[in-house]
């Protein structure tokens, strides 16, 4: 009975122990970085200045990891699953065959990127932007921002997946992407003064991102791509004036805590409904 609810207790916590090796090497990482570009005693106040922000930031992986990660590769199974089973799938086998496996992985990181360009924006639109206003509300940027999602938003994010499934691209193919693009939006919410040079032209960076995270800034609606600089130049939402040394975060008043950013989206759309629903019943 003992070994059993080991076991049991080993499968549960396992979500969990298997994402803290990889958030371990990105705080080494990301630590490394601040105390490289800022110095130690600006790299250590900025993170004192950061830790209310971190603590929502904390708290929003944990649920993520222990309740919306695993319930969205579910769904997300079950959505592409539904694809196959009803021949929504392009046949596409022999094309990823006769092109190999990286140029594959390269073709899925652009396709991918491309899709989650204009998702991105359609997630600024009017009635999508209370739950896409979480992950932008951090009003002290670094890395671990890039968690900050409200389970909406993220289950929108999952549709770039979906399309590529479609598409006929192997799983292999979408788990790269899906990592490529994971660990580069790590970088790129990072803080650090990078524009990254003339690869800055082809490569999002970490500036480019932060103007569009500014909070009441003319480029705040700009910069929508994760991987590639290229989308927001051919589409005209290009922002990138110099360094961006303006607060980030949103107009809204988003509440108190995880649970005041979790509830802002509902709040937000029942108080835009209920004139309606008050006219409909007068």
């Amino acid at each position: 009975m003992a070994l059993q609810l080991t076991q049991a207790l080993g499968r549960l916590a396992a979500p969990f122990t298997d994402a803290v090796g990889p958030l371990i090497i990105c705080v080494a990482v990301f630590a490394a970085l601040a105390w490289i570009t800022k110095g130690r005693a600006k790299a250590l106040i900025d993170a004192r200045a950061a830790t209310a922000e971190t603590r929502i930031n904390a708290a929003v992986a944990v649920v993520d990891t222990l309740a919306i990660g695993p319930a969205l590769a579910i769904g997300m199974a079950a959505l592409v699953g539904a694809l196959a089973s009803h021949g929504l799938q392009l046949d596409t086998v022999a094309i990823w065959s006769r092109l190999g496996r990286w140029p594959t992985v390269a073709v899925a990181v652009v396709l991918g990127d491309f899709l989650g360009y204009w998702r991105h924006r359609v997630q600024h639109s009017a009635w999508l932007w209370p739950a896409h206003a979480m992950h932008l509300s951090d009003t002290h940027l670094t890395w671990f921002s890039l968690g900050r999602m409200h389970p909406i938003d993220r289950a929108g994010s999952l549709l770039d997946m979906v399309i590529l499934s479609a598409l006929g691209m192997p799983v292999w193919a979408l788990a790269a992407n899906g990592v490529v693009r994971h660990y580069y939006g790590y970088f790129i919410h990072a803080d650090v003064p990078w524009t990254l040079g003339r690869a800055g032209w082809v490569m999002n960076s970490p500036v480019m991102h932060r103007w569009h995270h500014a909070r009441d800034v003319e480029g705040s609606g700009y910069n929508f791509a994760t991987v590639f600089s290229l989308w927001d130049r051919a589409f005209g939402t290009f922002y990138q004036p110099g360094p961006c040394n303006v607060p980030t975060g949103v107009r809204e008043n988003m509440g108190q805590g995880v649970l005041g950013q979790y509830a802002h989206p509902i709040k937000t759309w029942w108080e835009a409904i209920r004139p309606r629903r008050q006219q409909l019943s007068s």
